[in-house]
């Protein structure tokens, strides 16, 4: 709600700012007969119907409806599209009095027009430097769109300066030729405005540098096991995503309870993240999948006394494959956490964690602790590996 009123507020101050500089170059125009001031003129009148149209599509962005449940954040880009139009609008009518019109003008008192214009160039450019910073923070394309818009009144003053200091030397043509290439100006910025507007109405995919941001965020987790697809759009001020996951095999609470902890973690990385959607797949798991508590000898260890924990899969003829190795520190309640994560089946060690907490964890997480008197890794698995074999022998006679 903060935001949408700082969007407001903004686009009032842009209305403000077009009609002030419209009635300012307008009377300014009648008064020196400047060609160019008459194009500027019409130019920041364009810019007046174009803050309304965005301060129309500000308001009604925000409303959500029973009919639109994914809200009205498209009609930004709608009124992004309308002002890239009003810009056409404006180049058309200036292109067409500079170069089709044969009558020329006599600049009366360019002095007075050249006050004019640096001080719209003054206001302009303060104005339009301040309100892209604030539509980049939030996002907003109908403050970015407002402020390109300011943006090109500014450089087309720049022009126009630039043509009545050469009406002040004696030439008076250059006032005519200054109002064309204001005209260029203003069809290049109406141009990435309507491409962009486009682009979103199109659903265009979110940013790489937010597709990173999320690819980063998913795999450090160590339940997540691979990221079949990341789907994103844009809609206005705001972003959603879709995504796909194979976590390792857990329980269906503790899936769901990892599930928001991606999405809230992502929605911390990614600004204006409207909704994330997980879905999430348990890996395919054939065989048995264990975690071993061992030191760097190989020798296995208690939660006190372990190193590293080595994860073995066992598939179904008994073959044994070392997936990896993840080091760890000496604390029963990390590799507590992390064991609850990796979707074992069984973790072997000397003797079970002490800490009664961390025996919940793992219990919740469906993990069997498996004691066992062996010291060396390669007999501690075969152990469990026999009594896994055997007890399948029995579950099919049964």
């Amino acid at each position: 709600m903060k935001d949408q009123h700082l969007k407001e507020r903004w686009i009032i101050g842009s209305l403000l700012l077009n009609l002030f500089l419209s009635i300012l170059k307008l009377i300014f125009a009648f008064i020196t007969g400047s060609l160019a001031l008459i194009a500027e003129a019409i130019h920041s009148f364009s810019d007046l119907v174009a803050s309304f149209i965005s301060f129309i599509g500000v308001k009604l962005s925000a409303k959500k409806l029973s009919n639109f449940p994914y809200g009205l954040y498209k009609i930004e880009n709608i009124t992004a599209i309308v002002i890239s139009f009003f810009l056409f609008f404006a180049s058309y009518e200036i292109l067409k009095e500079s170069l089709l019109n044969e009558h020329k003008p006599e600049v009366k008192k360019p002095e007075y027009a050249i006050f004019v214009i640096t001080v719209a160039m003054v206001l302009t450019f303060v104005y339009s430097h301040f309100e892209k910073k604030v539509g980049e923070r939030l996002n907003s394309p109908t403050l970015i769109a407002d402020a390109k818009h300011i943006w090109a009144d500014f450089l087309s003053s720049a022009i126009v300066l630039a043509g009545l200091f050469g009406v002040m030397m004696g030439y008076q043509d250059v006032d005519k030729y200054a109002a064309g290439v204001v005209a260029l100006f203003i069809l290049y910025s109406g141009y990435e405005i309507f491409k962009e507007g486009i682009k979103v109405l199109l659903d265009v995919s979110l940013s790489e540098e937010d597709i990173d941001a999320i690819k980063f965020t998913l795999l450090k987790h160590p339940s997540v096991v691979e990221i079949k697809t990341i789907r994103g759009r844009v809609a206005g001020s705001h972003k959603f995503v879709e995504i796909e996951l194979l976590l390792n095999n857990l329980g269906l609470r503790e899936a769901h309870r990892i599930v928001d902890e991606l999405a809230t973690q992502i929605k911390e990385k990614v600004q204006n993240l409207d909704s994330v959607v997980i879905h999430y797949e348990p890996v395919r798991q054939e065989g048995l999948k264990i975690a071993v508590l061992s030191e760097e000898d190989g020798k296995v260890k208690d939660f006190s006394e372990g190193s590293k924990i080595v994860i073995v899969d066992i598939r179904e003829d008994g073959k044994v494959d070392t997936v990896k190795h993840i080091y760890i520190q000496k604390s029963e309640r990390e590799i507590g956490k992390l064991l609850s994560n990796l979707g074992v089946d069984i973790v072997i060690t000397k003797n079970h964690p002490e800490d009664f907490d961390v025996r919940f964890l793992i219990s919740k997480a469906g993990i069997l602790v498996w004691e066992t008197s062996e010291d060396e890794f390669e007999k501690a698995v075969q152990e469990v590996v026999k009594s896994w074999s055997n007890f399948n022998k029995r579950e099919r006679i049964l």
